[in-house]
């Protein structure tokens, strides 16, 4: 019985000590439960939108609560200062947007997590109390523009003026004047709509009337830049130089290069560019590569077109130069010239292993008109004395270039769809057939060869057919490829009506086996075509295309050197049936 006694004793002791503790415990975890649930759909206490608190209100709520005082203060007029005048801005007629994105972030911040973690965001909102602000766009209407116009005071550019001064010896000196560029005044209506959206908010604004300073485009600063340039011009002029020549920038001629708008640099860049380029013009030329000839009697070549370097004024790089030279009073640039050098220098043309004749073309143009062989030397001329590299291609087109009149070929007798008419160029395919035969007889490989569409007559005068190679430029080409370890050079010259292209270089072994071209799968020509021509007197029939028979023909070319195969291929052409062709003179 005692030791019963002793222990409720004890007990009753306990709850004497303890349970006013235990009580307040229990009591505030079901006040924090009983705020968790009130919660559920609420913002925590402390919670503001602008100066309006939201604390345990639901986000209609909340809404509601902030737009009731957003439409009070939307109808008010807020009255701005300037020390000279006073402006009303009207809110009732303007647009107000509000986007209530930061409102719904917050919620979910508030609402999401771990039990622990939003109770520690509540207890830290006692503290720091949270403050949305919704995003608010305001139209003003044309309220902002009417205060404009009363505030606005236009900046004023610092000015440069530069005088001439006649002296009694008959020379000249310079007066050179600033005039102080003065700031402007505008209203800055971001700083307006941030005073109203803070007035929205919190029915609390500033009432001075946000100003800004406007900077002239051409500062004191700068201006006094551009006179100590000029100022330095008329010491001493600025010098441009390159290979003894020079070009001289003075003070006159500085003032119309000067733009001090940029802010970054004293120069108009299109002025000066157009400044550059006039001096680029006495500088610049193309690489010109060389034309040689073979002299088969002292196995010497020679030039007869000297090769000659290129040079090109890099014109970004001199505006670069003459913007950093003129703060710091440099006197001299010596220009950025870049130099192309050509592929092969004049001098060392008799060390490029060209000794001997490697290969031959020929054919021939009887009967051909003036024009029509104008063109055959033209285009030899062009392919004459070029040198093609070891390892290079060579491309008839990329030689010859553009076969226009603008180019001094002639009008003569082309097959133009499907007709027989006068164009630019007509003989030049001569050129480029010869020299098909050529790089065959050479053993040198073809890279690009187009067969005609029919048999030309001047092609087989005195050869087979299917020896023949067309260009058309740019499209149709012919080239071939220099895989021998020497340079070889290129000879083209006509002898009477018979042309003829050498190629010179040096043997290395090389055999060349060409096979009789087979003819088969013939087809007679059509009839005789006769076409009138404005041209021709009337009576005079002359004959300007001969009939052809149509055909397949193929050969094959093998190419050996020891007992290595370095080519062995088959060419095959297939040429459509073409007609005789008249033309009547009708003048």
């Amino acid at each position: 019985m005692a030791k019963s006694n002793k222990k409720i004793s004890l007990f009753l002791k306990f709850l004497r000590i303890y349970s006013l503790p235990i009580l307040l415990v229990t009591l505030l975890i079901l006040i924090i439960l009983t705020y968790q649930v009130i919660l559920t759909d609420k913002f925590s206490a402390f919670t503001l939108i602008g100066d309006t608190n939201i604390s345990l209100l639901s986000q209609a709520q909340a809404i509601r609560a902030f737009e009731g005082k957003l439409n009070q203060r939307s109808q008010q007029k807020l009255t701005l200062i300037t020390p000279q005048n006073s402006f009303t801005i009207d809110l009732a007629i303007s647009t107000v947007r509000i986007n209530y994105t930061p409102l719904y972030d917050t919620f979910h911040n508030q609402h999401t997590n771990l039990f622990w973690e939003r109770l520690q965001k509540q207890i830290l909102n006692i503290f720091l109390p949270t403050k949305i602000y919704p995003k608010i766009t305001i139209s003003l209407k044309d309220q902002p523009d009417n205060i404009s116009k009363v505030v606005l005071k236009p900046y004023q550019n610092a000015q440069i003026s530069f005088t001439e001064i006649p002296n009694q010896d008959s020379t000249s000196s310079a007066q050179i004047q600033i005039k102080e560029g003065v700031d402007g005044v505008s209203l800055d209506e971001e700083a307006l709509q941030r005073l109203i959206t803070d007035y929205l908010l919190s029915g609390k604004y500033q009432n001075s009337l946000p100003l800004k300073k406007v900077p002239p485009k051409i500062t004191t600063e700068q201006a006094e830049k551009a006179k100590q340039a000029i100022e330095a011009t008329i010491k001493e002029p600025l010098q441009l130089t390159f290979e003894g020549k020079t070009w001289t920038i003075d003070a006159k001629q500085l003032l119309t290069l000067l733009d001090l708008t940029n802010g970054n640099g004293l120069l108009d860049k299109d002025q000066t560019q157009i400044f550059i380029k006039s001096i680029a013009e006495r500088i610049d030329q193309d690489v010109a590569e060389g034309l040689f000839e073979f002299n088969p009697q002292t196995l010497r070549v020679t030039a007869f077109k000297v090769s000659q370097e290129g040079r090109k004024l890099a014109v970004d790089k001199t505006f670069q130069a003459l913007s950093n030279a003129l703060p710091f009073g440099v006197k001299t640039i010596h220009l950025p010239v870049g130099i192309i050098k050509p592929k092969i220098e004049t001098a060392d043309v008799n060390n490029l292993g060209i000794k001997e004749l490697i290969g031959r073309g020929i054919s021939n143009f009887v009967h051909s008109i003036p024009n029509r062989i104008y063109n055959v030397n033209l285009t030899a001329q062009k392919i004459n004395g070029v040198l093609i590299p070891p390892g290079e291609f060579f491309s008839f087109n990329n030689t010859v270039g553009d076969i226009s009149q603008a180019t001094g070929f002639k009008q003569a007798y082309v097959i133009k769809e499907g007709r027989t008419v006068l164009d630019d160029g007509g003989g030049v395919c001569q050129d480029s057939t010869t020299l098909f035969r050529a790089v065959l007889n050479a053993g040198l490989p073809v890279v690009k060869r187009t067969a005609h569409a029919y048999r030309v007559g001047y092609y087989e005068q005195g050869f087979p057919p299917g020896l023949d190679a067309t260009v058309f430029y740019p499209s149709v080409d012919f080239q071939f490829k220099n895989d021998t370890q020497h340079h070889i050079l290129i000879q083209a010259y006509t002898y009477g009506t018979t042309l003829y292209v050498d190629l010179y270089g040096t043997a290395d072994g090389r055999v060349t086996v060409i096979s009789k071209p087979v003819v088969t799968d013939q087809t007679p020509p059509p009839p005789d075509l006769r076409q009138d021509d404005p041209t021709l007197p009337k009576g005079t029939v002359k004959q300007v295309d001969f009939s052809a028979w149509g055909a397949n023909v193929s050969f094959s070319r093998t190419v050996t050197r020891g007992n290595e195969t370095l080519i062995n291929e088959t060419w095959k052409s297939a040429f459509k049936p073409w007609q005789a062709i008249y033309l009547v003179g009708t003048q």
